[in-house]
């Protein structure tokens, strides 16, 4: 079959192929036999599709390679467009051409395997709806954060991964050899971009970091991407109006390309839009205290750093991110 006459499983999906022929290609996400019919589900990158391959409807071989292909067998299928509401996406595929591109080994991953054999066969798990989905999401997420700074009029800046020396603390720093010296990876951009900002004004990035965190929490990684931007000319109040904006930003970006994608993960849809269509509130440490103390009768000395504790406690009391300013010096660095 010639590439031209391939479409997407979304475009069945949508309700505009319904009772015309079509030709699809996937992978096998689900599949089992019964007598002379075979169900099959096959997913592309964007969306499943149920396919039923009855036996007289299409060549006896081409038939048998349907009963014998097992998960993740690349093929490609032609076959009518019929809306079903019983099958996943309310449409399936009546099937009148089954080709096996590969036949596939059994797949080893089935339901409530744990998260360690997951990460081992993570090659393979990655295939599933759910890591698809977020991979789709991060990638509308990136490509939101360079369209954010670059519509405000920021330059793309980019530093060193390999650095001579830290910016964030000498216990985090991951010890690269470099020929017959020593460097160090990524913790931040920003020593770069401190010298940066007095030529270009308004830059940013999006890159690779690494902290050397032997914490096993939600909050240290050992690698991670990370967008920092640097201005000239900005105060407090311009910083913290710009990360408001660009949260908001990413999360419309989310909501336009992603509707899918977040319902696959359980998300809440309309308390993302609420999120991406308010404003966010900003609140002073000295008063993020004081609704600890009232609201949750938490009695945190001042000076103390908020832990997660405390943070999730404020968050009881809005709807929206909150941004936290004006803290001790003594217990956040002036950046």
């Amino acid at each position: 079959m010639s590439e031209s006459r391939f479409i997407r499983i979304e475009e069945v999906l949508d309700g505009k192929k319904t009772d015309k022929k079509v030709h699809i290609r996937g992978w096998i996400y689900r599949t089992r036999s019964s007598g002379n019919i075979v169900f099959t589900v096959i997913r592309d990158v964007t969306g499943v599709l149920q396919a039923t391959v009855k036996k007289g409807n299409l060549p006896d071989n081409e038939f048998e390679d349907a009963e014998k292909a097992l998960i993740e067998s690349s093929v490609g299928l032609e076959g009518v467009a019929k809306e079903d509401k019983r099958a996943p996406g309310g449409y399936e595929l009546q099937v009148t051409g089954f080709h096996v591109v590969n036949f596939a080994e059994p797949f080893p991953i089935v339901k409530d395997k744990s998260p360690e054999f997951l990460l081992d066969q993570r090659h393979l798990w990655i295939r599933s709806q759910q890591l698809v989905s977020a991979f789709k999401i991060r990638s509308t997420v990136v490509g939101a954060i360079h369209k954010f700074f670059r519509n405000l009029g920021f330059y793309e800046f980019d530093a060193p991964v390999l650095q001579p020396n830290q910016c964030e603390g000498g216990s985090t720093l991951f010890e690269v050899k470099y020929y017959d010296n020593k460097t160090y990876l990524s913790q931040s951009w920003q020593l770069y971009a401190e010298a940066a900002v007095f030529s270009l004004e308004k830059i940013y990035n999006m890159g690779p970091t690494f902290r050397a965190e032997k914490s096993k929490t939600s909050r240290h990684l050992s690698e991670f991407w990370m967008a920092e931007m640097e201005a000239a000319w900005m105060d407090l109040h311009d910083v913290s109006e710009i990360a408001k904006d660009e949260v908001k930003f990413i999360l419309d970006e989310v909501l336009k390309n992603n509707q899918r994608e977040l319902n696959v993960l359980g998300q809440d849809v309309k308390k993302l839009q609420h999120i991406a269509e308010s404003k966010f509130p900003t609140i002073t440490y000295t008063e993020a205290l004081k609704i600890l103390k009232e609201k949750e009768g938490m009695d945190v000395e001042w000076g103390k750093d908020l832990r997660t504790i405390e943070e999730d406690n404020i968050m009881k009391h809005f709807d929206t991110p909150v941004v936290v300013t004006n803290y001790p010096v003594d217990i956040m660095a002036f950046y």
